[in-house]
């Protein structure tokens, strides 16, 4: 399409009263225009007539079709993107884009990096819990939306003066390109472990995914690299001579004997947070945070670096660090009525679940018994996950965590595949809500019931396609239940 074709088609498109670009039929309603797309194994061309009869009022289609509202032909979707950017004045390109990967910490630093930075701008947030800004909350179903999705997205954060837009981008998106027209002002990876192989198929094909978020960082921009991690050479030289880079570190010298811009030193923590000396070229300021567990300092080190990138000075990210409120959730510890301690967590891979137990030996617990299951995607990582918590636990209830259409009986014949040389109890419950409810009825003071895999969710993904939900309570309502304890 040349640059002329392109403005006659936006020129159509604007004298429409537009309420949104959909790319999927069953989400239209009235003024919106319905985007079509050839995909491997689906055509949405096919659902025009139900986008017309939601209340489309026009079409963006990559093949000519007879219809009674106005088309717009385009060869690929990119280019229907371009026509929705054109439409819309190119929004994406009027704030300040941060982008947070990485196997773990991806939802917790990009929620507490938009606290933050809200404390003196305006500042948006798009992630795992959806996307908020102004007075905007809205759910999503994927950690990082579609490119039209998100046209419509900073369309409205435009209107509503947002500055900064801080989101996370999943390893999915970032090998399906869906963000790919955003130029990131940083660009941060967390760490980068195992996870999701059932659709990357390796090790490498995972970890090349997740660094391509450095190729969108704008020419000049910062990387934002964890020295702790055994990919930080492969990162470094991602950005040699294109992008800056800025490290972070919990030990004096990194794994690669470096120096890391940020480090953190004299670190305590406990079920009530941590504490930290945050250290900069010379200079240290003490940090004390309501986040506990070692895995959120290098969180915290990681926000620090995008703070540092944008300009802010050690005293500001001092200061900030110490105000963040941690998202439900995540690393969220409970008093229960039973003299126990619940703590709720998102960890749900291998990674995530190893950092995880790693710190709770530092906490003073009597008993660990653990509820946890696996999603239907990770079902080749259960036998090591069962064996994990099995090794690490009292106790362990497995249980279901988004089957995504794997019998959940398959699920607990892998979970329990490689226990028999641990002597730990195990017991399978499919009713999540069963199973935290027997793990408190249990548990005796002074013990620690780690509930892991949904953090604030309250609902199952059951169907293969992500479509069939099963609702429950949520995990820390469970928990604090009151019911009869067995003496």
């Amino acid at each position: 399409m040349s640059i002329q074709a392109l403005k006659r088609s936006a020129a159509v498109l604007e004298q429409l009263p537009i309420r949104q670009f959909v790319i999927n039929s069953e989400w239209v309603q009235p003024n919106d225009v319905f985007i079509c797309r050839e995909g491997a194994s689906h055509d949405s061309h096919s659902y025009v007539d139900q986008a017309i009869k939601n209340g489309a009022i026009a079409v963006i289609a990559n093949r000519t079709l007879h219809l009674d509202i106005p088309v717009i032909v385009t060869e690929s979707h990119y280019q229907s993107l371009a026509v929705v950017k054109a439409v819309y004045d190119h929004p994406h390109q009027k704030m300040n884009h941060i982008g947070v990967t990485g196997t773990n910490g991806k939802t917790t630093v990009a929620h507490c990096l938009n606290q933050m930075l809200n404390q003196s701008s305006t500042s948006a947030y798009i992630g795992t819990l959806g996307v908020q800004y102004a007075d905007v909350i809205m759910a999503l179903s994927n950690t990082t939306p579609d490119g039209v999705t998100l046209l419509n997205i900073f369309r409205d954060m435009v209107e509503c003066g947002v500055k900064h837009n801080v989101m996370e981008l999943s390893s999915h998106a970032l090998a399906q390109d869906r963000a790919g027209f955003l130029d990131l002002e940083v660009g941060i990876i967390t760490n980068i472990g195992r996870d999701h192989l059932d659709y990357h198929r390796t090790k490498d094909a995972y970890v090349q995914a997740k660094l391509q978020i450095i190729d969108r960082i704008k020419p000049g921009g910062y990387a934002v690299i964890n020295m702790d991690d055994p990919h930080a050479p492969a990162m470094f030289a991602r950005c040699h001579g294109r992008v800056k880079t800025v490290s972070f570190s919990i030990h004096y010298k990194d794994t690669h004997n470096q120096d890391a811009d940020f480090v953190a030193k004299e670190i305590v923590s406990n079920q009530f947070g941590c504490s930290f000396s945050l250290c900069y070229r010379g200079k240290q300021r003490l940090v004390c945070s309501q986040m506990p567990f070692l895995f959120n300092v290098e969180n915290m080190l990681a926000m620090a670096c995008a703070l540092h990138a944008q300009g802010w000075t050690l005293d500001q990210i001092a200061s900030g660090l110490t105000t963040i409120i941690p998202p439900d959730g995540r690393a969220q510890f409970q008093t229960l009525n039973n003299g126990a301690t619940g703590l709720v967590d998102y960890a749900h891979n291998l990674d995530g679940l190893a950092r995880l137990f790693s710190d709770i030996p530092n906490q003073t617990f009597r008993r660990t018994l653990t509820v946890v299951g696996v999603t239907g995607d990770r079902i080749q990582d259960a036998a090591a996950i069962g064996e994990l918590c099995a090794r690490y636990s009292d106790l362990v209830v497995f249980t279901m965590d988004n089957p995504l259409g794997i019998d959940q009986a398959d699920i607990f014949r892998a979970l329990t595949s490689r226990i028999e040389s641990v002597s730990t109890p195990v017991f399978t419950i499919a009713d999540r809500s069963e199973a935290i409810s027997l793990a408190k009825q249990m548990s005796q003071k002074g013990d620690l019931i780690v509930v892991c895999g949904k953090g604030s969710e309250t609902s199952q993904l059951i169907s293969v396609n992500k479509q069939g939900l099963q609702d429950y309570i949520g995990d820390m309502p469970v928990l604090m239940q009151s019911m009869e304890i067995q003496e």
